[in-house]
């Protein structure tokens, strides 16, 4: 053998005279080849500023010394050129580039380009710093995820899964503003999927929760309420008179008070109203029953519901209205019997409202 098999270094014969003479020839070679670093590799004619040691790629269409070297490796050593053609897999660090290259047979590539696997990796940073907190972290402004075609190999959708241990974790989405928490969603401590919110990255406000099993969606901050009252309402006549729906058969946010028998907006939107009253006589039935909410002590003006001489036990009184409401506006119902007194019978009375989303 004569040369070595992977970096063709020139052997030593035994009965060789000047045995100097190879094995500085190997070690020149050896010098060029291990930890191979070039410095540029779009030259195709030797650089005319050279020193010992300067290695190159030689780019295509090579002229002078380098003439028919193409894609070679280039040595200056001793006053010449020391050639070394590529083996596949050799890597070669471009220093003017920064760029890690292998070669592959046919051309020199980008190292990291032709990794097709990276498994078990511990930390993983796109743009900055990983840590055992954050194993995979990445800092940039743009982020696309596209699926595979059918040209591609592939079926044309994309879907992300996000696993969780069991149902008592979390799995959610956390949305910051300047690394202060604003919005979270995702199944948050059950398998319900919730959407809350948070002013301060402290305080927080659930907003939306959708039930796991049944898929029913609940607005824990939207209020509502529905009221009955459990006496019969005395009616004077020619008066408007609020009637006192005093019991709260559902109240989410409280802002239903049966003390003040009415309904007090926590905040500004728009807001459904209804009510149903049954007319109770007294004596002599009115001529004329009215029913109508009022806001803030005034009539609201989304009409009214009203009939002539109402029959005892029987005639009711629906109405149900869109209206907007400021924050802390006052919604009740008032009747008013004209000529006669009578009552609004705690039977098949109510008043009920919510919050339009």
């Amino acid at each position: 053998m004569t040369d070595t098999a992977n970096l063709r270094l020139p052997c030593i014969e035994g009965s060789q005279a000047q045995k100097h003479v190879t094995h500085n020839e190997a070690l020149r070679i050896l010098d060029t080849l291990v930890q191979l670093a070039v410095k540029d590799r779009d030259l195709t004619a030797p650089p005319e500023l050279r020193y010992e040691g300067d290695r190159y790629i030689v780019n295509a269409e090579a002229t002078g010394a380098w003439a028919g070297c193409e894609d070679a490796i280039m040595a200056w050593q001793d006053g010449a050129w020391q050639i070394s053609a590529p083996r596949v897999g050799w890597l070669a660090y471009v220093i003017d580039e920064g760029a890690l290259l292998a070669w592959d047979g046919i051309a020199w590539v980008d190292f990291f380009a032709s990794l097709t696997t990276l498994q078990n990796l511990s930390l993983l940073g796109v743009g900055t710093t990983a840590d055992a907190g954050n194993p995979l972290s990445a800092k940039l402004n743009h982020a696309l995820f596209a699926a595979r075609t059918v040209t591609e190999g592939g079926n044309g959708d994309l879907r992300y899964t996000l696993n969780k241990e069991s149902a008592g974790n979390t799995l959610s989405f956390v949305f910051q503003d300047n690394w202060s928490a604003r919005a979270e969603i995702g199944l948050a401590g059950d398998d319900n999927f919730h959407l809350k919110v948070s002013p301060d990255g402290a305080s927080w406000t659930e907003a939306l929760v959708i039930d796991g099993a049944s898929g029913r969606p609940s607005l824990p901050r939207a209020a509502k309420f529905c009221a009955t009252t459990n006496f019969d309402n005395y009616i004077a006549a020619n008066s408007w008179t609020k009637v006192q729906f005093n019991i709260a058969d559902l109240n989410d946010q409280g802002a239903f008070s049966a003390g003040g028998n009415s309904f007090t907006a926590p905040f500004a939107g728009a807001y459904v109203f209804g009510f149903s009253l049954r007319f109770k006589a007294n004596a002599t039935v009115p001529t004329q029953v009215t029913v109508a909410f009022y806001k803030n002590g005034a009539e609201l003006g989304c009409g009214r519901a009203m009939s002539g001489a109402p029959v005892d036990g029987v005639t009711t009184y629906n109405l149900t209205v869109l209206a907007p409401c400021a924050k802390d506006d006052i919604i009740d119902v008032r009747v008013r019997f004209d000529s006669h007194d009578g009552y609004v019978s705690a039977d098949q009375s109510q008043f009920f409202g919510h919050y339009v989303p």
